[in-house]
Order: C-alpha cells, then structure tokens, then sequence
C-alpha cells in the first residue's frame, strides 16, 4: 500500500512539473505569436513567418491541455486513496447515509 502511495505521488509530482513547463511555455509562444502578428500588421510584409508561432501555440495548448487532465485525474485518485474512510470520491457517488443497508 505504502510502496502504491509513493508510485502515485512520484507520478503526480512529474505530471506536475510537466505541466507547469508546458503552461510557462504555452503563454511565451502565445505572447511571441501576439508580437509577431502586431509586427507583421504595422510592417505590411508579405511573409507567413508568424505562422508558425501560431502553430507551436496550438500544439502546446493541446500538450497542456492534456497534461492538466491527467494531473487532474492524479491528483483525484491519490485523493481517494488517502481519504477512503470520509465518503465518495466522485461527485456521482451517493453519500454514506443515500446508500442502501
């Protein structure tokens, strides 16, 4: 059980850090695809350069995107095991006293 407890806790720890990365870099390419929109609109130049800012934006937002919902599902079911005795863990499941005998 013990040995069940660090596993998910090293797990949590590492989508953790990966999210936040992904988050901190998510907002630096969307800010480097911002200046680089409002560069090409006051420049009037014909190249498609910033597109790409564009893209890796897109790509981080989905690895992001991803990355929280498994933190989220992590950090659910360490929550879970940890507090098995106080009641349900998922919002579906009826409270102590709704359940039958």
């Amino acid at each position: 059980m013990e040995q069940q407890q660090r596993r998910v806790r090293t797990g949590f720890r590492r989508i953790d850090r990966a999210t936040r990365w992904a988050g901190i870099l998510l907002c630096w390419a969307h800010a480097t695809a911002m200046t680089l929109t409002a560069a090409e609109a006051v420049r009037d130049t014909t190249t498609d350069w910033w597109a790409v800012s564009w893209a890796l934006t897109a790509t981080l937002f989905i690895a992001w995107a991803l990355l929280r919902a498994a933190q989220k599902k992590l950090s659910r079911t360490s929550a879970c095991k940890e507090d098995e005795e106080s009641g349900p863990c998922w919002p579906e499941d009826p409270p102590q006293y709704d359940r039958a005998a």
